[in-house]
């Protein structure tokens, strides 16, 4: 029996498709709307929006939640912030997170700080979303994708002063505050930018409270030197700190302080042959502290425990773009990255503190890559584009010891061992016009290889000893996608689908039982090894405006995997998930509706997943609705408002964390999401 969702839902592509031929309405314009609820398409494999738009649902401070709005993203909810992204069912390293160009690592071994956690959305004006391996020019082992975070950079032709700025407030006592403000002159352009956001506990639907506060803030210089049109360079620098309280583990985050510094250069028009030339370095120093005291009460007895990692990261790129002729960009280039990460800790504040201690150096990565891509418009209608790379990697294991839990260590079996690997990736991909037909229509087979992360190689175990570091093997994945985009009058949308080969997938499984010390005894542990696995989905979205000012919208998403090894579905994959909304928009007053619609999902992997979370239970599904308005009373000013969980639901995410005690709270299976949540936000530009 079909059920009452996909019934909803059928009749829901069914109305926008069958309206999308009646000839009787007057093809409207989509305009810009004021409040995005979802984001499209735009050209084959890509995803481009603008942060600085009011959204809904409300997205939290940092760039995980954001991420949410555009189909086939989830996200693993931890507390109030700092969740882990996930796209087409892949975390972590498979998913690529630049900044301004530069490549972003968290410094903690058990994913308190995934890179979106140092990056607030509204302080980019653009962010990109590069679906699959289907390009090689930003970094390696991009499997699932590339997420760029950017800013705009224009060259004015008389001294501009330009502010951005905005003010949130939400239930929860949530609020955050952006500045960004510049001065401009045909030469030089100086910029800072500051942001800060708060959160008390949220409460979920049932009104059970959440261990989730969290308080960030992010300052950043930089100053540009534009001598001609063609040519821009600059140098900036940032800082950012914060913490935040998890439902989801015995400590929370009490530091988060990232510096960063870095300078890129571009030339345009070099020569008739040389249309582009690129170049940047930076630095990253990211220290971090979770500890059990600072943002909780500790239960009686349980002694003050602190832990300090830290990573240091310094990359570059250097890049030349050729045009040999008309209809052809050609990119080639090298990149290089190193991070050095050590770790220092106390079972026991009292007796010693962590500050007083020497860091351990844990583990070293280094990477050099170079790539070559081509784009050939070998027609009016057709574009072939195609690249390679290849990327050299080291790893050395600098641990003499293992520490198997808290009060547990053991000599490390890979002490001093380096490894080096030699990796290659490419795709080629094809867009065609179909004559007569609105819209584009592509192909393209991506292969990437990934060299194992941190977390994979020192956070784990393997089967055999308490060290993965010599046993886990690069990841290969070759992906097939195609789709289609629309674009005709008042009717735009995209259809895409996908279909993924892993060999040696590094699974973990947090379930592997090992030999204790003791004879005849058994130790449960989390350790990484290789599988071979499949995934496949699809992910549409249709925009159709039906009447002046009005439009709908839908969007869907799913994902499905098989550990082939095993012979059981792939862990940590989200349900089928639908969004369907409603909106009037005149550009002075806006309104709209959103129901988010979450399908139940029983295939799961008990105890197996990625480095940031494992199966743990099946989920039922659930309906969100949302409501949301805006009012912009001139051209600099908007307002808007909403209701976000407006039915106050209580649900949480399939991929989302288990709960854990926390002294003063109630226990909860899971990390529900916040339930009813109003929320209000100016902002101002000039």
């Amino acid at each position: 029996m079909i059920s009452t969702r996909k019934k909803l839902l059928a009749a829901s592509i069914a109305a926008l498709l069958s309206q999308a031929g009646m000839n009787s309405l007057q093809a409207q314009e989509v305009i810009d709307e004021m409040v995005v609820t979802t984001v499209r398409m735009s050209e084959p494999l890509l995803v481009e929006t603008d942060p600085r738009k009011p959204r809904q649902p409300l997205p939290a401070h940092d760039g995980a939640d954001f991420l949410k709005t555009i189909p086939g993203f989830s996200v693993i909810r931890k507390g109030g912030a700092d969740g882990d992204p996930v796209f087409r069912g892949m975390a972590g390293s498979r998913l690529s997170l630049q900044v301004d160009g530069e490549s972003v690592l968290g410094g903690c071994g058990h994913r308190m700080d995934p890179p979106t956690a140092y990056i607030f959305p509204e302080a980019f004006e653009s962010i990109q979303v590069i679906k699959g391996p289907q390009s090689v020019q930003h970094g390696p082992g991009n499997a699932a994708g590339v997420v760029k975070f950017e800013r705009n950079r224009t060259r004015v032709t008389e001294p501009t002063v330009a502010i951005h700025t905005s003010a949130l407030g939400a239930s929860f006592g949530r609020h955050d505050e952006v500045l960004d403000a510049s001065y401009k002159t045909p030469e030089f352009t100086v910029r800072a930018i500051g942001t800060n956001a708060a959160q008390n506990n949220y409460k979920d639907g049932d009104g059970t409270e959440v261990h989730s506060n969290y308080q960030r803030w992010s300052t950043q210089l930089s100053a540009a030197w534009t001598p001609t049109d063609t040519q821009f360079y600059e140098i900036t620098a940032g800082r950012s700190d914060g913490e935040a309280a998890y439902a989801d583990r015995g400590m929370d985050g009490s530091l988060f302080e990232r510096e960063h510094y870095g300078f890129k250069g571009s030339i345009d028009n070099v020569s008739t042959l040389v249309s582009n030339i690129e170049f940047q370095y930076y630095y990253q120093y990211i220290d971090h502290v979770m500890d059990n005291y600072s943002l909780r009460t500790r239960p009686a007895g349980v002694t003050e425990r602190a832990m300090n990692p830290d990573r240091e990261t310094r990359g570059g790129k250097f890049a030349v773009t050729l045009q040999p002729f008309a209809g052809l960009t050609w990119v080639m280039g090298m990149d290089a990255q190193g991070n050095k990460h050590s770790d220092r800790s106390s079972m026991n504040m009292a007796m010693t503190d962590y500050r007083n201690l020497l860091r351990k150096r844990d583990a070293e990565f280094s990477q050099t890559g170079a790539f070559t891509e081509v784009s050939w418009d070998y027609n009016t209608t057709q574009t072939l584009s195609a690249g390679v790379r290849a990327d050299r990697w080291s790893a050395k294991d600098h641990r003499s010891m293992v520490m198997l839990t808290h009060m547990m260590t053991l000599p490390n079996p890979t002490t001093g061992m380096k490894r080096d690997d030699t990796l290659t990736s490419a795709f080629v991909r094809l867009e065609s016009q179909l004559g007569d037909m609105p819209g584009t229509v592509y192909v393209g087979v991506g292969h990437n290889e990934r060299f194992p992360d941190y977390w994979e190689l020192i956070s784990k175990e393997s089967a055999a000893t308490t060290s993965a570091f010599n046993s886990t093997d690069p990841e290969k994945l070759t992906q097939l996608d195609a789709g289609y985009i629309y674009n005709r009058g008042n009717l735009r949308g995209s259809f895409s689908v996908f279909y993924n080969e892993i060999k040696d997938y590094i699974l973990i499984d947090s379930a592997f039982r090992k030999p204790a010390a003791m004879m005849g005894m058994t130790r449960v542990a989390t350790i990484a090894r290789n599988v071979d696995a499949r995934s496949w989905g699809a992910e549409a979205d249709f925009t159709y405006g039906f009447a002046d000012n009005w439009r709908a919208e839908l969007t869907l998403a799913s994902v499905r995997g098989e550990n082939k090894t095993d012979n059981r579905t792939l862990a940590q994959l989200p349900p089928l998930e639908a969004r369907l909304g409603v909106h009037y928009d005149n550009q002075t007053w806006s309104f709209g509706t959103l129901l988010r619609a979450i399908g139940s999902q029983d295939r799961v992997d008990i105890g197996r997943g990625n480095i940031a979370g494992q199966d743990f239970s099946a989920t039922n599904s659930a309906n969100v609705l949302s409501i949301n308005a805006g009012w912009k009373p001139a051209a600099r000013w908007m307002v808007t408002a909403g209701v976000d969980n407006a039915l106050d639901k209580t649900y949480a995410e399939h991929i989302s964390r288990a709960g854990t005690d926390v002294a003063g709270y109630t226990q909860i299976a899971r990390v529900n999401e916040p339930g009813r949540t109003l929320w209000m936000k100016a902002q101002f530009t000039f």
